[in-house]
């Protein structure tokens, strides 16, 4: 048996066809051994279908994979494992012990009734205690930073207790340790985000987008149908008007139309909730909506793209900026009284 693996870095490629390289990865004897790494400098289904050909591949293990694709491999008599998102180790292992199989990921790995993670559990009180006003918090101003040698530190002693982790945040911490834990930084948020949803294995993606971003909204959503259903939704949806006199002639009919329909970022939750989103992908979401949206939201919510008509969607580069630190501090005073 022979599988080829396409890899971006040292981890499965999130698409098949986006790859730097494929693995040839021979099982004989129940052993599993690298043979060759073939460049992949063509982003095609022909190409990966030729090497896989050319080195006789019996299986390819992958990411994401359209129907299509994994149709037409399949009539070439290449059998298909996808939705594999892991490192090239830990896939090889799982050859090895035969437990590879289709959404193969580290999130699953464990029992469903036992609760592990290589992540530390936050350090409680017990609720027996007595609760007393929690110490201010500045994590910015400390000095001695025991968190960072696996130590609590003072401003936790007065936290009240928190509720049992539960096996969705388990997972997430794990699938988000296992993106975080690269060698090298190579991967950008969208494919830190296809990995992340299919760690999750999450197969229902709502897109709340802003209509100011509907041309990267759109390029998104094409790309994320290679992997999900996703369900794209509209900051206007619902066609709520606002009158402005500002904005709307005499006779009350709207003149510019984009700027007389009020955001919706409820009914944008409910929409999303109606259809059972597993995840909700926030794009260009107003400052303030997009906290209205998270808090109505039913599935965990996450911002890929930021709106900043300043700064070309970039708003990290006003720390970095004297004049936009300087715009910002002549901003409103803070009533500290």
């Amino acid at each position: 048996m022979r599988y080829g693996i396409p890899l971006l870095g040292d981890r499965i490629a999130p698409r098949c066809t986006f790859a730097e390289s494929v693995l040839m990865v021979a099982m004989r004897r129940n052993r599993a051994r690298r043979e060759k790494s073939v460049l992949l400098p063509n982003h095609s289904l022909l190409d990966l279908a030729e090497v896989l050909s050319d080195y006789h591949v019996d299986t390819l293990v992958c990411g994401g994979i359209s129907r299509h694709n994994k149709d037409y491999l399949r009539s070439q008599n290449v059998g298909v494992i996808d939705n594999v998102a892991c490192t090239v180790d830990e896939v090889l292992q799982a050859i090895r012990k035969g437990s590879l199989r289709s959404g193969f990921g580290l999130a699953d790995s464990g029992p469903q009734d036992e609760v592990t993670t290589r992540t530390a559990q936050p350090d409680t009180v017990s609720a027996s205690e007595p609760e007393s006003a929690a110490p201010d918090v500045d994590c910015l101003a400390c000095t001695n930073r025991l968190c960072m040698s696996g130590k609590p530190c003072e401003a936790l002693t007065r936290v009240k207790s928190m509720p049992a982790i539960d096996r969705e945040t388990v997972q997430m911490l794990e699938a988000a340790l296992d993106i975080s834990s690269e060698a090298e930084r190579t991967l950008c948020r969208l494919s830190e985000l296809i990995y992340f949803c299919l760690e999750m294995r999450y197969s229902r993606i709502g897109l709340a987008y802003c209509v100011d971003l509907q041309e990267p909204a759109e390029i998104l959503a094409n790309v994320l149908r290679r992997f999900f259903d996703v369900f794209p939704v509209s900051c206007k949806i619902g066609g709520q008007k606002i009158f402005d006199p500002m904005t709307t002639s005499d006779d009350r009919r709207p003149i510019d139309r984009r700027r007389t329909i009020a955001c919706n970022p409820r009914k944008q939750a409910a929409v999303l909730n109606g259809l059972g989103t597993d995840l909700n992908v926030l794009v260009g979401i107003c400052m303030g909506a997009d906290c209205v949206l998270t808090a109505a939201s039913e599935a965990p919510v996450t911002t890929l793209f930021v709106k900043d008509k300043s700064l070309a969607n970039n708003p990290i580069g006003a720390v970095y900026s004297d004049y936009y630190l300087n715009e910002a501090a002549r901003a409103a005073p803070r009533d500290r009284a």
